[in-house]
């Protein structure tokens, strides 16, 4: 084997090793990002307000740990504080899986978010960095369809292990420790990323696709955030079995899965802006119908057009930001910010819905009213950045076909 097949094949065999690693890391994600409001309204009673305050206590320290992954991983090694996030997500998972007095959780998920907001972009760093180009987009496909997949069974789990919820944490604190034996084999550091050859991948619009796709991400996930924490009680007055709930709730996660892969397999989208404006308009309307709580399969649609329309923004937004910084741990930790400002956000938005004096239909327009000026304000950026790069195009291997 020459010196270069062996590179090749030691970039294929760490690609997949963290594609397993991220649906490994996916499924905690699905039960306690998404499916933790399900635990607390069956276990607790919780209501929709003590939810949105949970997952607002929950996102919170997401920012921070995202933004501090690259300078942490630069002085200790990507290697070395994945370990240490992955222990941290083992050790929460097997004190939740005690159900612990309700002050805990509050106390324990955070803790969990934590570790997350460290795991991620270190993750996206390993799996794009040394690729250029539909290399680079392909292997950014393929981790996006396997954590977006692995996502809905952590789901499912919940709704298997109805009314058993130890029983999933400790599944989840088992796969989080089994984990550890494949970071054990990555490099300490994510692998050379040339500078050089990356500007040979791009063209002069990408650094503008890249500010109008970071201004919209936030806002697809300020609307998810919102309504995640508050679907369990849409469910429970549309007549949803407390049981079924959580499998429905997987839809959009589902419709996002079915939109990566078709990103996957027709990349032609980069570069293009419309992807951004169709994105924003699919997930606003989503969202209005899953608000309206007209009926059960009403809810079920405006889920999956919401992830059809969440699909689209984030594979933009996290090809270009890798394409255009270098694929650093740092850019990831920018990425993961911009997703933990919607994180945050989105509850809030929630709260001040619940905290009107007048609720139903007023609070719902009040939330599209705010989706939509932040949907324009998106817009309008797109448009500034397209007319000052509408003489540009895409660069000439991503219509060639050479990586």
């Amino acid at each position: 084997m020459t010196g270069k097949d062996d590179t090749i094949g030691r970039s294929s065999a760490l690609l997949l090793s963290t594609l397993v690693y991220a649906g490994i890391a996916s499924v905690g994600t699905g039960v306690m990002l998404n499916g933790v409001y399900f635990i607390t309204r069956d276990v607790f009673a919780f209501t929709d307000l003590q939810n949105l305050l949970l997952g607002l206590c929950v996102q919170v320290p997401y920012i921070p740990a995202a933004l501090l992954a690259g300078p942490t991983s630069a002085r200790i090694g990507a290697r070395r504080l994945l370990t240490a996030a992955l222990i941290g997500m083992a050790v929460v998972c097997a004190i939740l899986a005690t159900l612990p007095p309700l002050w805990a959780w509050w106390l324990l998920a955070p803790c969990y978010n934590v570790c997350a907001g460290m795991q991620w972009p270190i993750v996206e760093s390993y799996i794009a960095s040394g690729r250029h180009g539909r290399d680079m987009r392909r292997a950014i496909g393929l981790f996006n369809i396997t954590w977006a997949a692995a996502i809905p069974p952590g789901l499912w789990l919940i709704s298997i292990m109805h009314g058993m919820p130890q029983v999933t944490f400790i599944v989840l604190a088992v796969m989080h420790g089994a984990t550890l034996g494949l970071v054990a084999f990555w490099p300490l550091q994510p692998p050379h990323h040339d500078s050089v050859a990356a500007r040979h991948h791009t063209s002069d619009a990408y650094p503008n696709l890249l500010r109008a796709s970071r201004t919209l991400l936030p806002m697809s996930y300020v609307l998810l955030y919102m309504l995640t924490p508050i679907l369990p009680g849409i469910f429970e007055r549309l007549g949803v079995a407390a049981a079924v709930a959580p499998a429905l709730g997987s839809t959009w996660i589902i419709a996002r899965v079915g939109v990566f892969a078709v990103m996957y397999w027709r990349p032609g989208w980069h570069g293009r802006w419309r992807i951004l404006g169709v994105g924003a308009a699919l997930l606003i309307s989503g969202t209005l119908v899953v608000l309206l709580e007209m009926n059960v399969w009403s809810a079920v649609l405006g889920l999956a057009v919401l992830g059809v329309g969440q699909g689209m923004l984030y594979y933009a937004a996290l090809y270009y930001g890798m394409a255009v910084e270098h694929a650093a741990v740092d850019s990831g930790g920018r990425h993961e910010a911009v997703i933990g400002l919607g994180y945050i956000l989105g509850p809030s938005l929630g709260l001040l819905g619940g905290a009107m004096p007048i609720g139903g239909p007023t609070v719902t327009a009040g939330v599209l009213f705010m989706a939509g000026v932040v949907s324009l304000v998106g817009s309008t950026a797109a448009m500034i950045h397209y007319r000052r790069a509408q003489s540009t195009r895409p660069v000439a291997d991503d219509s060639s076909g050479k990586a």
